[in-house]
């Protein structure tokens, strides 16, 4: 009898964790995904911004881009109501 309670609780176990914390990593609520959305442009702009000036320091000519289109096409994202949303209007992780 103490064996089938062990199974019992092992399989609650496993099946509480794979409907739920399991289940939440693999799918990011929309919030979740605006957030990293807005995570990845900030920090590809930092990055394209870095460049910039590295490249100006270098010398070299500093072409005068517009990092945020760069990102934006980089991720496949467009603004949208003041937040970063993936193009089609699906937020799904990469």
């Amino acid at each position: 009898m103490a064996k089938l309670i062990v199974i019992v609780a092992v399989i609650a176990a496993g099946y509480w964790y794979w409907s739920g914390p399991y289940q939440a990593g693999r799918a990011p609520s929309e919030a979740q995904q605006l957030q990293q959305n807005a995570r990845d442009m900030k920090r590809c702009m930092r990055r394209e911004a870095s460049m910039n000036a590295a490249s100006g320091m270098a010398g070299a000519p500093v072409e005068d881009g517009d990092g945020e289109t760069l990102c934006a096409q980089k991720y496949g994202l467009v603004l949208r109501d003041g937040q970063w949303h993936r193009e089609g209007g699906a937020n799904v992780s990469d």
